[in-house]
């Protein structure tokens, strides 16, 4: 990797798919997904999903939230669960719990009692309780109907929690079959791929993270080739992007030319990668 980042200069890979908010770069997209999450939250309207098909960034929003929010110790209490395939309702709200900090049971109306009297210890301090589930789609029906009995959890006047489910298009699919749960969605978004513009600012903007120019890497012929072959999905064109300079590197070149871009594109076919005509 040293090797690497000397070649070209950088002190840092550009492209890792990690969720780096150093690297997180604020598109359009973004932009609009994290103000509407904002206000469902801040207003205390409950329930709020973001949908996006993988790689177009949900996750870097829920860091880009969970950053904003823990920030702000003295208004907000947030969770934040990666994984939430727990098989049952006693592991879901384990699970919950442990990510707010608490003690948890075993047994499941102690914490049902337990999660209760930690959002409304929450609410008389004035702060706001916040459940951000990253892969909805991999929720159990039976959690499912567990999240639509916390989503009545609230006092005459505002809902004690707030969740944010992040998760894949095909969550809509259960949600069908869940017609209460559905209705207590007061909010969404989708996440859809990136312009031109956006995309290329984007790696523009990691590439000068990583202490590098992004016109100078990459000629100007593989501009929209990279775009076109990552269809705008952002961690598509980081993939395809590392893979690029890798080639370049290995070709002892100092950019990423036409000749490096295919070679990247033929090494990642399996995942769909293809260059388009520029005729």
């Amino acid at each position: 990797m040293s090797m690497y980042l000397t070649h070209f200069g950088l002190t840092a890979a550009p492209f890792s798919t990690s969720p780096d908010p150093e690297f997180a770069y604020d598109t359009r997209e973004h932009q609009l997904a994290v103000a509407k999450i904002a206000y469902s939250v801040e207003e205390r309207r409950g329930i709020f999903l973001l949908t996006g098909e993988i790689g177009t960034g949900k996750t870097t929003i829920s860091q880009l939230l969970l950053n904003s929010w823990e920030a702000q110790p003295e208004k907000f209490v947030v969770a934040h669960v990666t994984d939430p395939s727990a098989s049952t309702p006693a592991a879901f709200l384990r699970l919950i719990l442990s990510s707010f900090g608490q003690s948890t049971t075993r047994n499941l109306q102690d914490l049902k009692d337990a999660l209760r009297t930690f959002l409304i210890e929450n609410h008389t301090g004035n702060k706001t309780t916040v459940l951000m589930l990253d892969e909805a789609q991999t929720i159990s029906r039976a959690n499912l109907d567990l999240l639509q009995t916390l989503s009545n959890e609230q006092t005459q006047k505002v809902k004690l929690i707030q969740m944010v489910l992040f998760a894949q298009p095909n969550f809509a699919n259960k949600l069908t079959q869940k017609p209460a749960l559905r209705s207590r969605i007061t909010g969404g978004a989708n996440l859809n791929p990136l312009t031109l513009e956006d995309s290329l600012e984007m790696l523009r903007y990691r590439v000068g993270v990583a202490g590098g120019d992004f016109s100078k890497l990459f000629c100007l012929d593989t501009h929209k080739a990279l775009y076109n072959a990552g269809s705008g999905i952002p961690r598509e064109m980081c993939v395809l992007s590392d893979a690029a300079l890798v080639n370049a590197f290995a070709l002892r070149r100092n950019a990423v030319d036409m000749e490096c871009l295919a070679a990247a594109t033929d090494d990642l076919r399996f995942k769909g990668f293809r260059l388009h005509s520029m005729t």
